[in-house]
């Protein structure tokens, strides 16, 4: 059934953004001076997951790559503030990173840039080292875009010393219409799959189930494809959709597993291995696992990771979701 699986890739860029043209015209028309060589200001994306933020940003700098803007992408949940800036200077263009440089020296090296350079940060409720926001925020020719689910929790994120960042333009992302949706859907589709392998009502029905969430629906999609195939299927049928649900949550809380950092990680172990656990037993055996940070910082792994559906609380505290999905093992990494 498949043409070009890769197409529905998470990571696969589109051609289009349908539903996402107004989001698309204020970011660009924050970013525009960039794209004369001069300096831009930064913006917030802001929404619930699925919805196109990170991939609108994306869209938007891979076009503008084609006029001489430089960007790179950092996850704020698994990066800590040197892995960072080491990622920022490696991908500018004006910067000369070295091994083993300090955060000071980092700094200095992306700082002393003359071109425009603009960093996508991801996840900005996650990360933890805000003084990466009061780093960036001061270097006039970078810009930033800046991507959380909830305003309050992203602005929350922001030091003193960043406070300009509490004044650059905050675009919204909505659920996805159901036309929408099927629009983009429709085109992976397209691209994706040999034609007749999945009918519209059938993509109806996900875009039905999906809830506005692109990432459900491509997932869905999918997951749908691959139960067919699995099951000797020319085509998708109806249980193949029936059952692509469930499995496109699973492949979701895979990925988002993934995209965490160890903390995450070592606290989703102590949930999973010895859960239902109350907070402080939860801090306890993140500790015992080889976790160095307050029980304040475990309380925040455990609500992203009650955000991204991973962990549930029960009568008797909190337990994962699915206890056959494991958290990869990472070893500490040196500063």
């Amino acid at each position: 059934m498949y043409v070009a699986p890769e197409k529905l890739e998470e990571n696969h860029l589109p051609q289009a953004m349908p539903g996402r043209e107004p989001q698309l015209q204020r970011i660009s028309d924050v970013l525009e001076p960039a794209t004369a060589g001069e300096p831009a200001e930064s913006c917030w994306e802001i929404g619930p997951s699925g919805v196109g933020k990170t991939s609108a940003a994306q869209f938007l700098l891979e076009e503008a790559e084609g006029l001489g803007v430089g960007w790179t992408y950092v996850s704020c949940t698994s990066n800590t503030r040197w892995e960072a800036l080491q990622k920022i200077a490696d991908e500018h263009p004006s910067a000369i990173a070295k091994p083993n440089a300090s955060t000071e020296e980092l700094q200095e090296w992306i700082a002393a840039g003359e071109q425009p350079f603009v960093v996508i940060l991801d996840e900005i409720g996650g990360l933890e080292e805000t003084d990466l926001l009061a780093d960036l925020a001061s270097m006039e020719w970078l810009s930033l875009i800046l991507i959380g689910h909830r305003r309050s929790n992203a602005l929350g994120q922001v030091p003193d010393r960043a406070d300009c960042l509490r004044f650059a333009e905050i675009v919204e992302f909505g659920a996805y219409d159901d036309d929408a949706l099927f629009t983009i859907l429709d085109a992976r589709r397209e691209v994706a799959l040999q034609t007749g392998a999945v009918d519209d009502t059938q993509l109806e029905r996900i875009v039905a189930e999906a809830g506005g969430s692109a990432r459900f629906g491509v997932q869905a999609l999918r997951s749908a494809v691959d139960l067919g195939i699995d099951r000797g299927h020319t085509t998708v049928r109806e249980q193949d959709i029936d059952d692509c649900f469930d499995r496109a949550n699973e492949r979701i809380r895979e990925q988002q597993l993934q995209s965490l950092g160890r903390d995450h990680h070592l606290v989703y172990r102590a949930i999973r291995e010895h859960g239902p656990l109350r907070p402080q037993q939860i801090h306890d055996h993140y500790e015992d696992l080889g976790g160095g940070n307050s029980r304040s910082a475990t309380l925040k792994y455990r609500r992203k990771l009650d955000e991204y559906d991973l962990i549930e609380k029960t009568a008797d505290g909190w337990a994962v979701v699915d206890k056959t999905l494991a958290a990869p093992r990472r070893e500490q990494r040196a500063m």
